[in-house]
């Protein structure tokens, strides 16, 4: 989150436990009281999504060819949401200067992200959903997972960077107060929300307080996506209609505003990525011919869902929740690069997305501490400025992911799950 050669096989005995897993390889059936409906297995899964599972190997730049459709997808994602946090370069304080959102370099061309790149962030929770249901929902409803191992998988992978960064944020907020009076860009930074950030809990009681290193929210609001995924898998509830019935609820919901609480469009995308690996898999049982025909059908649809968008007719949001499970299941049929170098390289860009995703705001406040607060001292509208910020917030991720958080999880994991 056997193979082919290019994949790490699973390591199934740190997802069940090794008893489990010893079991399972000795031939004796598992209970399928609670398995889903499709019986088709995909690969082993690829590294973590922003908050996903991480299948612990030496080197993961090579990733499976049927899924590095969705490394493309989540490093465009990842692309999207830098790219509407540009805006942040423009900001002194907590207001902008200067800034016009047509005035930002190569605005024609990237309009959609400039004015909706938020919506990466949706996509990411319907990935994974995706990821989630093929690597957990069999294991977890047959009882093979127990809750402290979940958690274990999850903090190991999720905490490490949250950590280096949000001290790493607090520093330097600390400093920009002292040097100007006032916070940079989020402005709730004061005890009661660091220990909710300590706690990954910064967005739990909602979206009201923006604090700290901002863009954790999202993971923040996907923690307890996981903790609602877990217990309804244990329950049972990794069947079609299961899903469609959670898609239908979280939908209703929204669509009503009973509640404004971010958990509940998390949950909406989460288990609509989920319904997209059971299409998936449905797809791949057809005949070629279907198969392709299914594809195209999609492509129309996506194109008609561009156009009324693009016309107004179609919210952004709507939009995006047609996109995203085309957008799976197009690029998992269309990206299967043969093992080498471009494999490689889209493997490597999809480990960047979670570290870029932590990292692009801290990077951000280092700049605006160095240019003393002072958003016209920057070459903002040159193309070359913007090209450099993403250059460099990759750049710096590819490290950070090998140095940082692989040898962090992986201590985590040896300690807590001995």
């Amino acid at each position: 989150m056997g193979c082919p050669a290019v994949w790490p096989r699973v390591d199934m005995a740190l997802i069940r436990g090794p008893r489990v897993a010893a079991r399972a390889s000795t031939g004796v059936p598992r209970s399928t009281a609670h398995r889903p409906a499709s019986a088709v297995s995909l690969p082993a899964p690829p590294v973590a999504l922003p908050g996903q599972p991480a299948a612990p190997a030496r080197n993961r730049a090579a990733s499976e060819p049927a899924l590095l459709g969705l490394e493309v997808l989540r490093f465009a994602c990842a692309v999207s949401v830098l790219l509407w946090h540009y805006n942040h370069f423009y900001m002194a304080g907590h207001s902008h200067q200067g800034f016009s959102v047509s005035g930002q370099p190569l605005y024609a061309w990237l309009k959609p992200f400039y004015e909706a790149g938020w919506l990466g962030v949706q996509v990411f929770w319907a990935l994974s959903g995706f990821i989630f249901f093929w690597k957990y929902a069999r294991p977890v409803s047959a009882g093979e997972v127990p809750a402290w191992r979940f958690a274990v998988l999850r903090f190991s992978r999720l905490y490490p960077l949250h950590l280096l960064t949000l001290l790493a944020v607090a520093g330097m907020a600390w400093l920009y107060r002292a040097q100007h009076g006032v916070d940079y860009v989020y402005q709730h930074n004061d005890l009661k929300h660091f220990v909710l950030h300590l706690f990954l809990a910064s967005d739990w009681p909602g979206r009201s307080e923006w604090s700290f290193n901002g863009p954790i929210w999202s993971v923040s609001i996907e923690v307890l996506a996981y903790g609602l995924f877990y217990a309804l898998c244990r329950l049972g509830w990794t069947r079609t209609w299961h899903v469609v019935a959670i898609i239908g609820l979280a939908g209703a919901v929204y669509a009503s505003h009973l509640t404004e609480h971010p958990l509940v469009l998390c949950v909406f995308f989460f288990y609509l990525g989920a319904l997209t690996h059971l299409a998936h898999e449905a797809l791949g049982r057809l005949p070629t011919g279907l198969q392709r025909a299914s594809l195209a059908a999609g492509a129309l649809l996506l194109a008609l869902g561009t156009t009324a968008t693009a016309l107004g007719w179609l919210r952004p949001m709507f939009y995006v929740a047609l996109l995203a499970p085309l957008a799976m299941l197009g690029l998992l049929r269309g990206v299967r690069p043969r093992p080498g170098r471009l494999a490689d390289l889209i493997g490597t860009l999809g480990h960047t997305t979670y570290a870029s995703y932590l990292l692009h705001y801290p990077l951000q406040l280092a700049v605006a501490l160095l240019s003393g607060g002072q958003p016209d001292r920057l070459p903002l509208a040159s193309p070359f400025w913007l090209l450099g910020y993403l250059v460099v917030t990759f750049a710096l991720a590819v490290p950070v992911y090998r140095l940082v958080e692989m040898p962090a999880q992986a201590a985590l994991r040896t300690r807590l799950l001995r």
